[in-house]
């Protein structure tokens, strides 16, 4: 589902910013107080202008406003919040609240953090139609593609630097979203909805520069491997095609020029493969061998009950994970200048590695060909993977480094 567009300014016939409106129509004068509560309302209608009944969602706690970058018409969150309540006590949207960070269970953990969410109801969509708010008339928006986080928050987009780099990168997203949304793409029956996809980056160096990170995330990227499957598009069932080996691969583009294409790096002589790509990760993201071990020892827990089985067999055939990182440095000399640089390399080879992902996805929708994303992962129709295979090795990133 999507969330609060910030980015919405319906063209609308009866704009509710306007002097004199009659806000009795959503059921009481109080909706909308103020002058900075009614934008907020303007706000809220331009979101169900695109996205009807579907819900949407936002942050019902207290922050900061975005910066313009990610706000530009002045939103306000107090006041959104405030209208998005009333207009719930007036019986005109259906709200549930989310689970704020860092709340305790009962059991003491902590709790998933949840987004709030709010669905009008049909009386409010209509209502919304009537003033003349219609998805035609906010679908000239421009809208944002990238966000910015620094290194200790987790939560706040942070400004960035517009750069060739950021422009490229937006254009590019909003062209491949926009085509992927005029394909009907579902799951068990019920339609995916809107897919807007925002790149995610981290300021590593405190420098607001888009040099590290990328990834994006929508909820069909969540469903297991089974669901995923599950998915149809334009009535088509899916196949999903995978680069092996992702992002050892584009390391070895980076460093040697080339992909390794039918090689696998995960192959080495003695150790299971799964332990392999375990334990490549951990040397990726880590700045040294003790490091890369230690982090091994925490996250093994938290992989799949084989990848477990395979890496505690292999620990007890070498009794020492540096002798099969050893190994795994050897099989893979060319890049092995890559490894144990610490997690400021790896988020800079993940930008890499993303980059090159969505050169391909909007490559193979400028070929009619949609391509759903999850990582590094491509799910097509079931009668175009042929095309992923005929372009995933020959296409890069052709865009401005910066």
């Amino acid at each position: 589902m999507p969330k609060l567009n910030l980015f919405l300014d319906a063209d609308a016939r009866n704009r509710v910013t306007d002097e004199g409106f009659d806000l009795s129509v959503f059921g009481s004068e109080r909706v909308a107080k103020t002058k900075a509560q009614r934008l907020a309302l303007h706000c809220i209608l331009s979101n169900i202008a695109k996205y009807r009944f579907n819900s949407i969602l936002f942050e019902v706690g207290n922050r900061a406003n975005p910066h313009h970058q990610y706000n530009p018409h002045g939103y306000g969150h107090k006041p959104l919040v405030a209208v998005i309540k009333q207009l719930q006590s007036n019986g005109l949207l259906i709200l549930q609240v989310g689970t704020r960070w860092l709340l305790k269970k009962e059991d003491g953990d902590l709790a998933e953090p949840k987004l709030s969410e709010f669905q009008p109801t049909p009386e409010l969509v209509e209502l919304t139609q009537q003033l003349g708010y219609s998805a035609w008339s906010v679908k000239g928006n421009s809208e944002n593609h990238i966000e910015l986080r620094s290194k200790d928050d987790r939560r706040n987009p942070i400004p960035f630097e517009e750069t060739p780099y950021s422009k490229h990168t937006n254009e590019l997203m909003a062209e491949y979203c926009e085509y992927i949304n005029q394909q009907k793409i579902e799951v068990d029956g019920e339609v995916l909805g809107d897919i807007h996809l925002v790149r995610n980056y981290k300021d590593w160096r405190s420098n607001g520069k888009l040099r590290y990170g990328g990834r994006t995330y929508h909820p069909f990227m969540g469903f297991k491997e089974e669901k995923r499957l599950r998915i149809t598009i334009n009535g088509s069932p899916v196949a999903i095609v995978d680069y092996p080996a992702s992002l050892p691969n584009v390391l070895y583009r980076l460093v040697t020029g080339r992909f390794l294409e039918t090689e696998d790096p995960y192959e080495v002589k003695g150790v299971h493969r799964k332990t392999v790509k375990f334990l490549m990760n951990m040397m990726i993201n880590n700045g040294s061998v003790r490091a890369a071990a230690r982090a091994a020892n925490n996250n093994i827990v938290k992989q799949k009950s084989e990848v477990q089985k395979c890496f505690e067999a292999d620990h007890r055939k070498f009794r020492s994970l540096s002798k099969i990182m050893a190994l795994i440095a050897e099989r893979n000399a060319p890049i092995a200048e890559c490894f144990f640089r610490g997690k400021i390399h790896g988020q800079r080879y993940a930008w890499h590695e993303q980059n090159l992902v969505f050169e391909v996805a909007r490559l193979l929708s400028r070929m009619d060909v949609p391509a759903l994303t999850v990582h590094d992962e491509f799910i097509v129709p079931v009668d175009m993977v042929e095309a992923v295979h005929e372009v995933r090795y020959t296409t890069g990133f052709e865009g401005p480094v910066y």
